[in-house]
């Protein structure tokens, strides 16, 4: 026969609150606390959680305003950013070629899409 824990109220909220305030996740609660299962602490923070929110938490995300207008020091900083960005995607993209090639080598499977070749019907 299943053992059901019945917990107050409070218990919850300080539940909640650990919760929202905190980095631990639902799991690691329930494990601290014995909770049999985290989904209750999920019910209890849509139960409890709106009495924890701040201010700035029922503020609506605003737009980041341009810091960058278009003066000389703003715009060499916005091609700084977008160069950066550009060698970030050039190095992943590299590592995903490298890891292609090693694969469809140790692996001995053809991985890359083959230019003019018919796709094949299923």
């Amino acid at each position: 026969m299943k053992i059901v824990k019945r917990y107050s109220d409070d218990f919850k909220r300080e539940i909640v609150e650990l919760y929202l305030t905190s980095d631990l996740t639902q799991q690691a609660i329930a494990d601290k606390f014995g909770i049999a299962t985290h989904s209750s602490i999920q019910q209890w923070v849509r139960k409890f959680g709106g009495e924890f929110r701040t201010p700035v938490m029922d503020t609506p995300p605003q737009k980041p305003k341009s810091d960058l207008p278009y003066t000389p020091e703003g715009m060499a900083r916005r091609i700084q950013e977008l160069e950066e960005a550009l060698e970030r995607e050039r190095l992943t993209n590299l590592a995903t070629n490298k890891m292609i090639d090693v694969a469809e080598r140790d692996l001995n499977i053809s991985i890359r899409k083959k230019s003019g070749a018919k796709q094949s019907r299923k």
